[in-house]
């Protein structure tokens, strides 16, 4: 029950008038049945010894009662399903900030992915909803009040029914419940099959792969996988079927088993003239229900403990490692930033590769560093450290003599600002895309720099709603879809309107037309002013404005220094600088 408890220690917390009305409901809905049961009998004595009157009362009271316990009962519950919604948006505020702030490298891994999915089955209980573990324990209190309340009108009538349905009751249990346990295995496969599924209907539903499957006929391969898959899947779900149809068919059998012999031990007592017909009512109906109320006390358990055993993957998952904030030191912005790594290696995750090795290198605020080498040499690993986004799996990085894990980390990240290649952009208006900020508006002279540079050309001069243009058309129908060469020009943007020590353009040209790439190397200079720059390119003829450049070389840098002076070396860069010059002089000619 250590969901059940986190849960409601939660919602005490956050929303406590959600659990006042949990437990005012339970009550009501717990004493409703008895009642209603109770009072047919009443009726139904009375009416027979002749007291109308009587009578009459009763059916009052039983109309009055229905009415206050199942209408009350609804309000209670409206009032508790908002709360519900209130809790549900808390938690959902509480751990998406925990992920926002969580480690990038975990968070990549596949055992964080497989662990996030097993967490789910205990927050949304494999898709009954959010918080239905509370609810099947409330509901499992509430029907044990109320089969309490049956077994006692069933012992004034008849201790040896009481002993034979709690026989049968234990044994359903004992049978239902090591039947209902493998569906924990089930769930875990079950998760498995659907992220595959989740993957085959993203991707023929997404137009970004549809261009790749028509034009290289990857459409027989596709669905040849997918047949493999959904026949795969059509054969899980038949042993859960069976499994469950062997479980109902069991307890159906347990259900007609007590029913009958409660009927016929009441029905002689009723002939022999010891009862009447209002405890002859009275008892049918405690039997009836106290059969089918404690099947329903056995599903919940069995649900409750089903989806508790991913109640430790939820708390791991909750638990998920932050980036280590320090001891909140300040970066003293005061002095030039000089960097420094030192023996600096790195991995990701669990592989036994490394992606850096043994980097050891100082920079100063008067460098203007191009960073080249092939795919996979380390370069984007190099700039990711640098942020902070990683932290080192060997050595130190050190900004001014300070090991960077001394301070604190979000004043330490507000030294840079970056044009990722792999940028992302947001459903929110350009305007805020840029700021990053719902809260702030660009400054006239900054539009009239991109202007200058010719970035965002077509949102100055031809959307109506300039900067106010929604990015996608989730929120809004007249948003737009940017092209690659627009949604860089905002990642740009974006990195240009941040006033920050360090920039950072990785790969920022990659999908910008001619014109719009030869003013910003122009503009280079004003662009990076004050600030230590790094530039991440595989077009090295744009590497000719750097001081310094780094070429990367299987998690190695390799070389190091200016255009001239690697080009004299006639290394690695001379080879690439060469070969890239050759291959455009043959396009030219």
């Amino acid at each position: 029950m250590k969901g059940f408890l986190y849960f409601f220690k939660y919602a005490l917390r956050k929303q406590p008038k959600y659990i006042l009305l949990s437990v005012l409901s339970t009550v009501m809905s717990a004493l409703s049945p008895v009642l209603l049961i109770y009072i047919p009998k009443l009726i139904l004595d009375t009416a027979a010894d002749g007291f109308e009157e009587e009578a009459i009362l009763f059916v009052l009271l039983y109309v009055a009662s229905f009415l206050i316990l199942n209408i009350g009962t609804s309000w209670v519950g409206y009032g508790a399903g908002n709360y519900s919604s209130r809790l549900f948006s808390d938690f959902q505020m509480d751990m998406s900030e925990r992920l926002m702030d969580a480690d990038l490298d975990m968070l990549e891994s596949n055992a964080f992915q497989e662990q996030s999915e097993k967490a789910k089955n205990y927050i949304y209980a494999g898709g009954w909803g959010f918080g239905y573990i509370f609810t099947c324990s409330m509901q499992i209190i509430q029907h044990s009040i109320t089969a309490i309340s049956y077994i006692y009108i069933i012992y004034k009538f008849s201790p040896l029914v009481v002993a034979v349905n709690l026989l049968f009751t234990l044994i359903s249990f004992r049978v239902g419940g090591s039947i209902k346990k493998k569906e924990k295995q089930d769930q875990d496969e079950k998760i498995k099959h659907e992220r595959k599924t989740h993957y085959y209907t993203n991707i023929i539903s997404d137009h970004k792969y549809m261009k790749d499957i028509r034009v290289f006929s990857y459409k027989p391969t596709l669905l040849r996988k997918m047949r493999n898959h959904y026949d795969a899947n059509v054969r899980f779900y038949a042993r859960i079927r069976g499994r469950h149809v062997l479980s109902e068919t069991l307890s159906n059998l347990f259900y007609v088993i007590q029913i009958g012999l409660g009927y016929f031990f009441v029905i002689s007592m009723l002939v022999r003239g010891t009862i009447s017909v209002g405890d002859f009512t009275l008892y049918i109906s405690a039997l009836t229900s106290y059969a089918q109320i404690m099947g329903a006390i056995l599903d919940k358990i069995v649900y409750v403990h089903s989806f508790d055993m991913y109640f430790q993957d939820f708390r791991d998952y909750m638990n998920i490692p932050k980036m280590q904030s320090g001891s909140g030191r300040v970066v003293d912005c005061s002095r030039p930033l000089s960097i420094e790594f030192r023996n600096v290696s790195f991995r990701y995750g669990t592989s036994d590769t490394y992606a850096l090795k043994n980097i050891n290198l100082k920079l100063d605020s008067a460098d203007r560093i191009a960073i080249v080498g092939e795919n996979g040499s380390g370069k984007s690993t190099f700039i990711k450290l640098l942020m902070r986004l990683y932290d080192p799996t060997e050595g130190t990085i050190l900004v001014n003599g300070v090991d960077i894990r001394e301070y604190s980390y979000e004043d330490y990240i507000g030294l840079f600002s970056a044009a990722f290649q792999d940028y992302s952009l947001f459903a929110a208006t350009i305007e805020e895309n840029i700021t990053m900020s719902d809260q702030e508006k660009m400054e006239e002279s900054f539009v009239q720099e991109l202007s200058e540079i010719g970035l965002l050309d077509k949102v100055i001069n031809q959307y109506p709603q300039h900067f106010d243009t929604n990015v996608y058309r989730i929120f809004d129908d007249r948003g737009i879809e940017p092209s690659g060469g627009e949604g860089q020009q905002i990642a740009i943007a974006r990195s240009l309107h941040r006033v920050s020590k360090v920039k950072i353009l990785d790969e920022p040209t990659a999908a910008l037309d001619p014109r719009i790439e030869y003013e910003l190397y122009q503009k280079y200079d004003l662009i990076t002013q004050g600030a230590i720059s790094f530039f991440v390119s595989h077009r090295l003829g744009s590497c000719k404005f750097a001081n310094r450049i780094l070429v990367f070389s299987k998690g190695n840098i390799v070389e190091d220094g200016s255009h001239s002076e690697l080009m004299q070396k006639c290394g690695l860069y001379s080879e690439l600088f060469s070969n890239q010059a050759s291959l455009y002089q043959k396009e030219g000619g």
